[in-house]
């Protein structure tokens, strides 16, 4: 117990000191390279600026986005996969055995991240944060095998992320349960904490930490005032779905598979520059943005612009290859809501707080999003030390995730894995039956005839196996028909060879076929086994319900001990 205790505290803090170094490096990068391709002191306010200073206009608006662009659309040709890594491979890396983490596919994604963030690119910048997070915890536990579960120590990594680069650490902590690995087992508790608090603790002590917001937010002036929440909540959840469908459902999005795939992030690049001209808010983080709209320094007709730009370009980014986050500009987009609907209810109320309603909002949107409606409600919490505050964007986020639960699902990672066609609504452990082909408990123990035979001798077969039915298999291996002994037994000429008999109808599985399918595919199977063949009609092996069942409840009985594990 000793052993284990020191176990945990040390790759607990080991993961949540790198983690911060690894973050804080992360966003020193995005802030010196936004320095160098974005040029702040530049002062273009209109494409007149491409006559009055055309060197500097054409360089900071056009060509380096699209270089930048072109740069991300070259190492995503060499990635893993030819796509880009994020949060949902991390929920899938703790819900699946197949699909581990890999350190080169976080490191080239949170790179290309810092490159598409610095260019322009209307994404965020905690999404690959927390990937690379979860990248580092699985390589600890490549270090130190048999030390800790694989899957905690991925949950202390994003919980690390989530903790140096929000500043929440208890934060990091529900979120890596509450959505990450989506059970609260005592096991993954300490672990991960360890690593939250460390990093914070680390982070603030030696880098220091800038919030989004510090301090009060405001307050409910007036309990009539209560609606405009609810009713701001019901607002982002409709607006989230927007913006999830955007980017992940294939009718919200042109066709753009005739552009080239390493020129399709340059041109979402060059896209973002000329918005930039008018619109310089919304490209990037929008941190700043974010914070003058919490504070009231944005007018209406702002607001509507931050919110049809950013949710535009955000989308353009994403499905062109730029790569980032969800989770930023999400917040963008609620806060840009929050600001509109509180021009509009200060029309019925004198009372009501903009500033807290602005607030609410982000938060009710960015929980939609990423499907952790109490890690969003901590980091108001751990920020702002208001717990009135907190109670009230939390009417907010529950209205708005009812919404946006109803079409798309616990959050926009769940809609992206669905389009894998792995169902995270299933539960683990189906996911894992869905995982384990067929074949792999299939046996040999089934009773072969051969065409050749009588009916006679095929009876003779079959009880001499001590079965009930049998296979008509021919020279080849290729599954021909299936008897069962009582019909043999029914037919009057015993002398016909068995290979002229009709063909019979029954159940037969493909090797891949997996174990849930197969279940779902026997549930009115009545017999003794079922054969399993390839794609040839080669017979393979035979599985019985028996074989089904057993692992059904092995794999239930894993999942409820790892949930159950102290």
């Amino acid at each position: 117990m000793f052993i284990s205790i020191v176990t945990t505290l040390i790759l607990g803090s080991l993961i949540g000191v790198v983690t911060s170094v690894s973050v804080f490096g992360f966003i020193s990068l995005v802030n010196l390279l936004t320095a160098f391709l974005r040029d702040p002191n530049r002062t273009f306010d209109s494409f007149s600026n491409l006559l009055t200073d055309p060197s500097s206009f054409l360089i900071f608006v056009i060509a380096l986005p699209f270089l930048v662009g072109l740069i991300v659309g070259i190492i995503r040709k060499y990635a893993s996969d030819s796509r880009w890594h994020g949060p949902p491979d991390v929920i899938l890396a703790v819900h699946s055995e197949k699909n581990p983490l890999d350190i080169k596919s976080g490191f080239l994604t949170s790179f290309s991240s810092i490159l598409s963030i610095s260019a322009g690119g209307s994404v965020g910048q905690y999404g690959p944060l927390v990937h690379f997070g979860a990248t580092i915890g699985a390589e600890i536990n490549d270090l130190f095998r048999n030390k800790a579960s694989y899957e905690i120590l991925i949950g202390a990594g994003v919980a690390s992320a989530i903790s140096s680069g929000f500043g929440a650490p208890l934060a990091g902590l529900i979120f890596a349960r509450e959505v990450i690995l989506r059970h609260q087992s005592l096991a993954s508790f300490a672990p991960i904490l360890v690593a939250s608090v460390v990093s914070y603790i680390f982070t603030k002590n030696v880098f220091g930490i800038e919030p989004i917001f510090e301090g009060s937010v405001g307050e409910l002036n007036s309990l009539y005032d209560f609606p405009f929440f609810i009713f701001a909540g019901i607002v982002c959840g409709f607006i989230s779905i927007i913006y999830m469908n955007g980017l992940t459902h294939r009718k919200y999005f042109p066709d753009i598979s005739f552009i080239n795939p390493i020129l399709q992030p340059a041109i979402a690049g060059m896209i973002c520059g000329l918005v930039s001209v008018y619109l310089p808010e919304v490209i990037g983080l929008g941190t700043t943005a974010i914070q003058s709209m919490i504070n009231g320094k944005i007018n209406l007709i702002y607001a509507i612009s931050f919110l049809i730009f950013k949710l535009f370009l955000t989308i353009l980014c994403l499905r062109m290859g730029l790569i980032g986050g969800v989770f930023a500009p999400a917040l963008f987009l609620g806060a840009s809501t929050g600001v509109i609907l509180g021009f509009v209810f200060q029309n019925f109320s004198s009372t009501l707080d903009v500033n807290l309603l602005t607030v609410a909002s982000m938060s009710a949107l960015a929980s939609c999003v990423i499907g952790g409606p109490v890690a969003n409600m901590m980091i108001i919490l751990e920020l702002t030390s208001d717990y009135q505050a907190t109670l009230v964007a939390g009417v907010s986020i529950v209205f708005a995730s009812l919404i946006s639960y109803k079409v798309i699902g616990q959050s926009v990672f769940d809609k992206v894995l669905l389009n894998k066609k792995i169902d995270l609504k299933l539960g683990r452990e189906n996911i894992k039956l869905h995982e384990i082909p067929v074949q792999k408990i299939s046996h040999k123990d089934f009773c072969i005839l051969k065409p050749n035979q009588s009916i006679k001798k095929s009876i003779e077969t079959i009880v001499k196996n001590k079965k009930s039915e049998g296979y008509l298999i021919d020279n080849n291996n290729k599954l021909l028909n299936k008897f069962e002994l009582h019909y043999l037994l029914s037919i009057k000429k015993q002398n016909l060879k068995i290979g002229d008999l009709n063909k019979n109808k029954y159940l037969k599985l493909y090797s891949d076929t997996d174990i849930f399918e197969s279940i779902e595919k026997a549930k009115n199977f009545v017999g003794e086994s079922i054969p399993i063949i390839n794609g040839k009609n080669e017979m393979q092996g035979v599985i019985s319900e028996a074989d089904l069942f057993h692992t059904f409840l092995k794999v239930i009985k894993e999942e409820k001990e790892l949930e159950n594990k102290d």
